[in-house]
């Protein structure tokens, strides 16, 4: 299968419909502008879904204060943004997105595909509240997104509860 491992995290994907942003020219050209991107995208053709998917290794930060948690939230979904400002380039057929087409593993979104957005952290068992103030945070904060595109799954999960949560035994 194939997959990475980043933030103490391994993805393996089902089959060969992933990429990253970050080895894409189209991303690579905006980056250096304070444009982000989630570190991978996963389609399964069955279904038209996009899942994008971001990875973190908090383990050793501090999280216990409501400005690094506002910070951290913030972080998430100026990451998401970006990801999907990306696909609806692509989607409505933008000049730009001739940078980023080759990327897309299958097709480019059509008006059907679906996206789910997941941040999954490791962390300690002691940070595992924290980063549920993270997801309510996140969550709030993308939640006028998710209605202007219709995008009903959105999430920061802890690792472990991560490894039940994606499909095809994709994280280890």
């Amino acid at each position: 299968m194939p997959g990475f491992t980043e933030s103490s995290i391994t993805l393996n994907f089902p089959d060969t419909n992933f990429f990253r942003f970050a080895t894409c020219a189209g991303y690579s050209a905006l980056s250096g502008n304070h444009f982000k991107e989630m570190d991978a995208c996963w389609f399964d053709t069955d279904n038209n879904l996009y899942w994008l998917i971001e990875l973190k290794d908090f383990s050793l930060a501090s999280l216990t204060t409501q400005e690094t948690i506002e910070k951290k939230s913030w972080d998430i979904v100026k990451k998401a943004i970006d990801s999907l400002c990306m696909f609806l380039s692509s989607k409505h057929g933008y000049p730009y997105a001739d940078g980023l087409n080759p990327c897309f593993p299958a097709s480019t979104p059509n008006n059907t595909t679906q996206f789910k957005f997941v941040t999954i952290i490791h962390c300690n068992a002691s940070q595992k509240a924290d980063v549920q103030l993270i997801n309510e945070r996140f969550r709030n904060k993308f939640k006028p997104y998710a209605e202007l595109f219709e995008i009903s799954n959105y999430a920061v999960v802890e690792h472990s509860r991560a490894i039940s949560i994606l499909p095809n035994n994709m994280i280890q």
